[in-house]
């Protein structure tokens, strides 16, 4: 049997805490998802049977599920910010490098220099389009939010 020390069960506590507060227990993720999978089922029937490509409706779907839990409200698929964080997304992911990770020293060659700009370019969207969604988030929110000063002070 393991014997926790006082440590642990402090660190134990606030994750607890803090789960809760963000929905941990609750059905609230379960309700998240099923309102965008509402929303593809009303998208697929309105293709009436057509082609179409899955990636344009499972995308922004997703992205809105993790939007709701960082914002706590999901964004118009139409919306052109939101598609912009889409695309930033999508370039980030498609220009990152574990290469340059892993060997700082290629990004002063010309290609990997170049991925790495389109990287840093996407990056600096995305985190843009965190920082404009803030405050709405704050204004819009009930409850007490979790200040960053409060996450990591151990009671």
């Amino acid at each position: 049997m393991c014997h926790y020390d006082s440590s642990f069960s402090s660190h134990h506590k606030l994750c607890l805490s803090i789960m809760k507060q963000l929905g941990y227990g609750r059905r609230v993720m379960e309700t998240r998802i099923l309102m965008e999978v509402e929303e593809m089922v009303r998208n697929v029937r309105e293709q009436q049977g057509r082609p179409f490509d899955m990636r344009q409706l499972t995308t922004p779907c997703v992205a809105n599920v993790i939007m709701s839990m960082l914002f706590g409200r999901r964004f118009d698929h139409s919306d052109p910010a939101f598609q912009q964080l889409i695309s930033d997304a999508s370039d980030f992911v498609a220009n990152f490098s574990h290469a340059i990770v892993t060997f700082p020293a290629l990004r002063y060659l010309p290609y990997f220099k170049t991925q790495l700009a389109k990287s840093t370019s996407a990056q600096d969207s995305i985190f843009r389009f965190i920082n404009n969604n803030i405050p709405a988030c704050t204004e819009v929110c009930n409850c007490p939010c979790i200040t960053s000063m409060e996450l990591f002070k151990i009671r």
